[in-house]
């Protein structure tokens, strides 16, 4: 039941375009995430929790790379890099007792050494397919509540798409990916695959400020395999979130600008994960 992807917090404008100008790239991402499950919900040795809480922070550090090389028909290529530093705090009854944890530390590495991107002539149309591979570097430990880490590997093939209409000052975005699992071989316990859908719209307001709305789809195509998710019929997940979106361009010189994002994404409809809000501040820029 647990995953990397949190609906809607990663939706946004641009999702679909890899810079096709040479460069690196930043981003620097906070994410503050509430939720709480009030059904039981498995966790190390086997052990069941219930009314589960947590809330959970997370400095992810990203970089992108477009090296000088030149690709026939309008592609690009790009490697990708996302370093997050996390604090997850948790309350829990487990058995006959509550329970409180917290755990800080570097979280899981994901690196994305395939990113390809695709633009039209008028550079109002994008499409990007990439693949991104997360390692278990991050804190856990079995029998917790409270982690950093999930202790499996994970590889993510997406597509993503965006459609910039100039004239009417829009940017439509979606990204499609899929997270394959490996075995959590301390605890036994596979998290099955997860499909994901982030959407966004966004209108220009001023030169400089933009509104939209995301929305974030999960679903689960593979259940879970243990003794807990065998008994519960594979403890397939779904979750659905909107929110809005905000975004201002602060420009500095005509060769200086930073692109602030903030959005708050609220989960509908979920099952077999936890259930909360998730608030997103997001800063970029190229070097």
């Amino acid at each position: 039941m647990a995953g990397r992807y949190i609906p809607g917090a990663f939706a946004g404008p641009g999702m679909g375009i890899v810079p096709p100008v040479p460069g690196a790239y930043w981003a620097i991402e906070n994410v503050y995430y509430h939720g709480e499950a009030g059904a039981d919900v498995p966790f190390g040795d086997n052990s069941v929790a219930v009314g589960l809480s947590a809330d959970i922070w997370i400095t992810a550090l990203a970089g992108v790379y477009v090296p000088g090389i030149d690709l026939p028909g309008n592609w690009t290529y790009a490697v990708q890099g996302i370093l997050p530093i996390g604090w997850t705090g948790a309350d829990a009854v487990v058995g006959p007792f509550a329970a409180h944890e917290e755990m800080a530390g570097i979280g899981d590495i994901a690196i994305a050494p395939i990113l390809l991107g695709w633009h039209d002539d008028a550079l109002n149309t994008f499409f990007s397919t990439s693949l991104t591979v997360t390692a278990p570097t991050g804190r856990w430990e079995d029998g917790a509540l409270a982690f950093v880490g999930l202790n499996y590997w994970t590889f993510t093939p997406a597509v993503a798409f965006t459609r910039l209409f100039p004239e009417h000052g829009l940017d439509f975005s979606a990204n499609l990916g899929i997270d394959i699992n490996t075995k959590n071989t301390d605890t036994d316990y596979y998290s099955g695959a997860l499909a994901h859908l982030d959407l966004a719209l966004t209108k220009k307001v001023t030169e400089n400020l933009s509104v939209g709305a995301i929305a974030g789809f999960l679903y689960q195509v593979e259940g879970d395999d243990s003794d807990f998710a065998d008994a519960h019929d594979g403890f397939k997940g779904r979750s659905v979130a909107v929110g809005p979106l905000v975004q201002y361009k602060a420009k500095f010189s005509e060769t200086t600008e930073f692109d602030l994002i903030f959005k708050w994404s609220h989960e509908l409809d979920v099952k077999n994960r936890m259930k909360g809000d998730a608030l997103v501040f997001q800063i970029s820029g190229k070097f």
